[in-house]
Protein backbone atom coordinates (compact mmCIF):
# COMPACT_ATOMS: atom_id res chain seq x y z
CA UNK A 1 0.00 0.00 0.00
CA UNK A 2 1.58 3.39 -0.79
CA UNK A 3 0.19 4.97 2.82
CA UNK A 4 2.02 3.30 5.46
CA UNK A 5 0.05 2.54 8.25
CA UNK A 6 1.50 2.36 12.47
CA UNK A 7 0.25 -1.15 14.58
CA UNK A 8 -1.96 0.79 16.47
CA UNK A 9 -4.28 2.15 13.39
CA UNK A 10 -3.87 -1.68 11.58
CA UNK A 11 -5.29 -2.98 15.27
CA UNK A 12 -7.80 -0.84 14.98
CA UNK A 13 -9.04 -1.73 11.58
CA UNK A 14 -9.03 -5.25 12.43
CA UNK A 15 -10.77 -5.16 15.38
CA UNK A 16 -13.65 -3.06 14.05
CA UNK A 17 -14.31 -5.60 11.15
CA UNK A 18 -13.76 -8.38 13.49
CA UNK A 19 -16.41 -6.72 15.44
CA UNK A 20 -18.37 -6.46 12.66
CA UNK A 21 -17.98 -10.44 11.39
CA UNK A 22 -18.68 -11.28 14.68
CA UNK A 23 -22.59 -9.36 14.55
CA UNK A 24 -21.50 -6.14 16.21
CA UNK A 25 -24.07 -3.27 14.99
CA UNK A 26 -21.81 -0.38 13.62
CA UNK A 27 -24.55 1.96 15.09
CA UNK A 28 -24.12 1.08 18.71
CA UNK A 29 -20.41 0.20 18.67
CA UNK A 30 -18.23 1.89 21.35
CA UNK A 31 -15.10 3.35 21.43
CA UNK A 32 -14.07 1.25 24.46
CA UNK A 33 -15.41 -2.39 22.68
CA UNK A 34 -13.35 -1.51 19.54
CA UNK A 35 -10.19 -0.51 21.66
CA UNK A 36 -10.73 -3.38 23.85
CA UNK A 37 -11.26 -6.25 20.50
CA UNK A 38 -7.59 -3.86 19.36
CA UNK A 39 -5.84 -4.77 22.94
CA UNK A 40 -5.14 -1.04 23.28
CA UNK A 41 -6.21 2.19 25.19
CA UNK A 42 -8.99 4.53 24.61
CA UNK A 43 -6.37 7.67 24.77
CA UNK A 44 -3.91 5.78 22.19
CA UNK A 45 -6.66 5.18 19.73
CA UNK A 46 -7.26 9.22 20.15
CA UNK A 47 -4.01 9.88 18.88
CA UNK A 48 -4.83 8.38 15.50
CA UNK A 49 -8.79 9.04 15.00
CA UNK A 50 -10.95 12.22 16.55
CA UNK A 51 -14.04 9.72 16.63
CA UNK A 52 -15.63 6.31 16.97
CA UNK A 53 -16.62 6.94 13.71
CA UNK A 54 -13.47 7.76 11.94
CA UNK A 55 -12.03 4.46 12.98
CA UNK A 56 -15.27 2.46 11.81
CA UNK A 57 -14.82 4.26 8.39
CA UNK A 58 -11.25 4.19 7.95
CA UNK A 59 -11.20 0.47 9.31
CA UNK A 60 -13.80 -0.55 6.58
CA UNK A 61 -11.61 1.40 3.66
CA UNK A 62 -8.53 0.07 4.68
CA UNK A 63 -9.70 -3.89 4.71
CA UNK A 64 -11.74 -3.23 1.30
CA UNK A 65 -8.62 -1.46 -0.27
CA UNK A 66 -6.28 -4.41 1.14
CA UNK A 67 -8.78 -7.29 -0.71
CA UNK A 68 -8.68 -5.19 -3.64
CA UNK A 69 -4.82 -4.88 -3.91
CA UNK A 70 -4.40 -8.28 -3.16
CA UNK A 71 -6.90 -9.16 -5.73
CA UNK A 72 -5.25 -6.85 -8.30
CA UNK A 73 -2.03 -9.07 -7.82
CA UNK A 74 -3.79 -12.44 -8.42
CA UNK A 75 -5.14 -11.30 -11.77
CA UNK A 76 -1.76 -10.18 -12.80
CA UNK A 77 -1.08 -13.92 -12.52
CA UNK A 78 -3.88 -14.82 -15.03
CA UNK A 79 -3.32 -15.57 -18.82
CA UNK A 80 -6.39 -13.59 -20.53
CA UNK A 81 -9.24 -11.81 -19.35
CA UNK A 82 -11.61 -15.07 -19.10
CA UNK A 83 -9.06 -16.66 -16.53
CA UNK A 84 -8.99 -13.22 -14.43
CA UNK A 85 -12.49 -12.95 -14.23
CA UNK A 86 -12.56 -16.10 -13.07
CA UNK A 87 -9.99 -16.06 -10.39
CA UNK A 88 -12.41 -13.10 -9.49
CA UNK A 89 -15.61 -14.97 -9.15
CA UNK A 90 -13.39 -17.76 -7.20
CA UNK A 91 -12.22 -15.56 -4.88
CA UNK A 92 -15.89 -14.19 -4.32
CA UNK A 93 -17.18 -17.86 -3.46
CA UNK A 94 -14.45 -18.17 -0.93
CA UNK A 95 -15.81 -14.57 0.47
CA UNK A 96 -19.19 -16.03 1.30
CA UNK A 97 -19.58 -16.67 5.24
CA UNK A 98 -18.39 -12.82 5.06
CA UNK A 99 -21.23 -12.03 2.49
CA UNK A 100 -23.80 -11.29 5.20
CA UNK A 101 -21.31 -8.91 6.69
CA UNK A 102 -21.24 -6.82 3.22
CA UNK A 103 -24.99 -6.98 2.94
CA UNK A 104 -25.53 -5.46 6.75
CA UNK A 105 -22.93 -2.72 6.19
CA UNK A 106 -24.50 -1.85 2.74
CA UNK A 107 -27.88 -1.25 4.73
CA UNK A 108 -26.48 0.70 7.39
CA UNK A 109 -24.46 2.66 5.16
CA UNK A 110 -28.00 3.54 3.11
CA UNK A 111 -29.73 4.97 6.52
CA UNK A 112 -30.28 8.12 7.29
CA UNK A 113 -28.77 8.04 10.77
CA UNK A 114 -26.38 10.77 12.01
CA UNK A 115 -23.78 7.98 12.35
CA UNK A 116 -24.11 6.60 8.77
CA UNK A 117 -23.62 10.11 7.29
CA UNK A 118 -21.18 10.66 9.06
CA UNK A 119 -19.26 7.18 7.93
CA UNK A 120 -20.50 7.93 4.20
CA UNK A 121 -18.77 11.08 3.95
CA UNK A 122 -15.59 9.77 5.71
CA UNK A 123 -15.33 6.52 3.19
CA UNK A 124 -16.33 9.18 0.23
CA UNK A 125 -12.79 11.17 1.57
CA UNK A 126 -11.08 7.88 1.32
CA UNK A 127 -12.68 6.37 -1.68
CA UNK A 128 -11.39 9.78 -3.65
CA UNK A 129 -7.95 9.44 -2.83
CA UNK A 130 -7.58 5.62 -3.53
CA UNK A 131 -5.44 4.47 -6.53
CA UNK A 132 -6.98 0.96 -5.71
CA UNK A 133 -10.50 0.48 -5.34
CA UNK A 134 -13.56 -2.07 -6.89
CA UNK A 135 -14.14 -0.33 -9.84
CA UNK A 136 -9.96 0.95 -9.89
CA UNK A 137 -9.80 -2.43 -10.90
CA UNK A 138 -12.47 -3.30 -13.25
CA UNK A 139 -10.93 -0.16 -15.35
CA UNK A 140 -6.82 -1.16 -15.15
CA UNK A 141 -8.08 -4.73 -16.03
CA UNK A 142 -9.88 -3.45 -18.91
CA UNK A 143 -6.80 -0.69 -19.84
CA UNK A 144 -4.71 -4.06 -19.75
CA UNK A 145 -6.79 -5.87 -22.00
CA UNK A 146 -7.17 -2.97 -24.82
CA UNK A 147 -3.67 -1.81 -24.45
CA UNK A 148 -2.66 -3.23 -27.66
CA UNK A 149 -6.04 -2.35 -29.71
CA UNK A 150 -6.63 1.08 -30.77
CA UNK A 151 -8.26 3.82 -28.11
CA UNK A 152 -11.33 2.85 -26.94
CA UNK A 153 -13.90 5.96 -26.33
CA UNK A 154 -14.27 7.06 -22.96
CA UNK A 155 -17.89 6.38 -22.71
CA UNK A 156 -17.46 3.17 -24.01
CA UNK A 157 -15.17 2.79 -21.11
CA UNK A 158 -17.24 4.14 -18.81
CA UNK A 159 -19.86 1.13 -19.93
CA UNK A 160 -17.88 -1.65 -19.53
CA UNK A 161 -16.74 -0.49 -16.33
CA UNK A 162 -20.42 -0.29 -14.80
CA UNK A 163 -21.17 -2.95 -16.98
CA UNK A 164 -18.81 -5.77 -15.28
CA UNK A 165 -18.65 -4.19 -11.98
CA UNK A 166 -22.61 -4.61 -11.91
CA UNK A 167 -22.50 -8.09 -12.94
CA UNK A 168 -19.88 -8.61 -9.84
CA UNK A 169 -22.61 -7.50 -7.96
CA UNK A 170 -25.09 -9.48 -9.12
CA UNK A 171 -22.86 -12.42 -8.29
CA UNK A 172 -22.58 -11.87 -4.79
CA UNK A 173 -26.62 -11.56 -4.23
CA UNK A 174 -26.59 -15.13 -6.14
CA UNK A 175 -23.61 -16.38 -3.73
CA UNK A 176 -26.62 -15.76 -0.84
CA UNK A 177 -29.14 -17.61 -2.59
CA UNK A 178 -29.38 -21.57 -1.03
CA UNK A 179 -29.88 -23.22 -4.46
CA UNK A 180 -26.15 -21.94 -5.78
CA UNK A 181 -24.61 -24.06 -2.61
CA UNK A 182 -24.56 -26.85 -5.22
CA UNK A 183 -21.43 -27.07 -7.08
CA UNK A 184 -23.17 -27.64 -9.91
CA UNK A 185 -25.25 -24.60 -10.15
CA UNK A 186 -22.61 -22.29 -9.04
CA UNK A 187 -20.32 -23.26 -11.68
CA UNK A 188 -22.80 -22.73 -13.96
CA UNK A 189 -23.51 -19.80 -13.51
CA UNK A 190 -20.01 -18.66 -13.05
CA UNK A 191 -19.71 -19.70 -16.77
CA UNK A 192 -22.71 -17.43 -17.72
CA UNK A 193 -21.17 -14.66 -15.86
CA UNK A 194 -17.30 -15.37 -17.28
CA UNK A 195 -18.65 -15.56 -20.44
CA UNK A 196 -21.09 -12.84 -20.64
CA UNK A 197 -18.46 -10.51 -19.45
CA UNK A 198 -15.88 -11.85 -21.82
CA UNK A 199 -18.65 -11.72 -24.87
CA UNK A 200 -19.32 -7.59 -24.16
CA UNK A 201 -15.19 -6.69 -23.67
CA UNK A 202 -14.53 -8.44 -26.98
CA UNK A 203 -18.08 -6.54 -29.04
CA UNK A 204 -16.39 -2.94 -27.39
Amino acid sequence: MSKEYSSKEIAIYKAVVELFEEGADLNNLTVAEITGKAGIGKGTAYAYFSDKEEMIAKALFYNSKSFCEQLYKGMLKEKDLYAKVNYVLLKMERQIPKADCIFRFTNMMSDNSTISKRIRDIVREEVLSAKMSAVNIVKKVLEDEFMDRETTSEDKMEYLVLSIYSKLLCYAMVLKEDKYKQEEKLSAMRALIIDGICREVRAI
